[in-house]
């Protein structure tokens, strides 16, 4: 009898998986400004994928016939698969580059180039960010896109621009300036060039009036004998501070308080995952208007298999996935463990217009930010 029961029970859960699997797979086709709960799902996606792999292969060796399901689910939903999860096995990024018309992107989220410990700014160029413009140097790359960048223009501190334009090669820039503190503290977006910078754009993704999300930015950049585009955005965060970190210990070990801060858990996310949903469609229309080949490069605060990801990359090629092998992780929580374990957090991507072939892409994971610079190799095809 009990035996009975445990198999029904294991099928039934079974069965919920298979669905739950399916209705992911629809998470890119709504958006959760409107359809909340689909953020949500889209989150969920990867784990409820690895355990729908696990029963079938436990189906294949205990009734094969019963795997057939999951493998209905996985032909349904092979396009949210491939979008999570990269197969390119054996591939390793080389720092020679090979071809001429080869041109290497960089994004990197630097959270200021400060670390975890840094209460404020001090003088000078302190190790941590020397070790950080060494990465950068390491991989060379002709573009350079940061979100969370940091400068100031006064000589007593760091001035982040003058070094890149000055000691780096990258003479050519083109920075947000969305946040000015004691008129000489300045963060934002920027993208920096070896190749002439020829026109940009600049477009805000603040929705409210209190809103401090970092813009949208373009820059028509000179390459060669072409014209080519390079975005660079930076959208809406759950925006976890202190308290919602002590929220997420409290769901885990504290029973008499789990209700309460899951709400606020629950809270910060909707309003994240709607805010994304407005700022994909609006990234969407600015990516349709443009005339050259483009790329965008960004942190989208969101994982892959999102109504965000599937509406900024359009036909476009996401090189990691074109190159690598594995979820990809990029972000790092310094705040949370538990989140800092999460393999699935991708959250960083270059999109290449279908035009260019990705020749070799890389995350790297250095932990000099809470996030993973993501660098890769696309050449023009004629």
């Amino acid at each position: 009898m009990i035996r009975k029961f445990s198999r029904r029970l294991l099928v039934f859960i079974y069965i919920c998986i298979c669905i739950s699997f399916l209705v992911g797979c629809l998470s890119p086709f709504f958006n959760p400004f409107r359809w909340w709960l689909f953020g949500f799902i889209g989150l969920m996606f990867p784990y409820i994928l690895i355990t729908l792999t696990i029963f079938f292969f436990f189906w294949l060796f205990v009734k094969p016939k019963w795997c057939i399901l999951a493998a209905l689910c996985f032909i349904i939903g092979w396009k949210s698969i491939l979008a999570v999860f990269a197969f390119h096995i054996g591939k390793s990024f080389d720092k020679n580059k090979k071809q001429e018309n080869t041109l290497r992107v960089m994004t990197w989220n630097v959270r200021s180039f400060a670390r975890i410990d840094e209460k404020f700014k001090k003088p000078g160029l302190s190790i941590h960010q020397m070790k950080m413009l060494d990465l950068i140097k390491e991989y060379d790359p002709d573009v350079l896109a940061m979100q969370e960048f940091f400068t100031v223009d006064s000589g007593k501190y760091f001035n982040s621009v003058w070094h890149f334009t000055r000691d780096m090669g990258y003479s050519y820039y083109y920075f947000s300036k969305d946040e000015v503190k004691y008129r000489h503290f300045f963060s934002g977006t920027v993208i920096f060039s070896k190749y002439p910078i020829v026109d940009t754009s600049k477009a805000s993704l603040s929705l409210a009036k209190d809103d401090v999300t970092e813009s949208l930015l373009s820059a028509d950049i000179a390459f060669k004998e072409d014209t080519i585009r390079v975005y660079t955005g930076h959208l809406q965060s759950f925006g976890f501070k202190e308290r919602e970190y002590e929220d997420i210990s409290k769901i885990k070990n504290d029973p008499s308080e789990r209700l309460d801060a899951s709400k606020n858990i629950f809270r910060k996310m909707r309003y994240a995952f709607e805010r994304r949903g407005e700022q994909a469609e609006f990234i969407r229309g600015k990516l349709d208007s443009s005339r050259h080949p483009e790329i965008f490069c960004g942190d989208l605060n969101d994982v892959p298999n999102s109504y965000t990801y599937f509406s900024i990359k359009g036909d476009k090629k996401d090189a990691f996935i074109a190159s690598n092998f594995g979820f990809g992780q990029t972000y790092y929580s310094f705040s949370s463990g538990f989140m800092r374990e999460l393999p699935t957090l991708r959250i960083d991507y270059i999109f290449a217009d279908p035009r260019f072939k990705i020749l070799q892409c890389d995350r790297i994971p250095k932990v000099f930010s809470d996030h993973f610079p993501v660098v890769a190799d696309v050449a023009l095809q004629k």
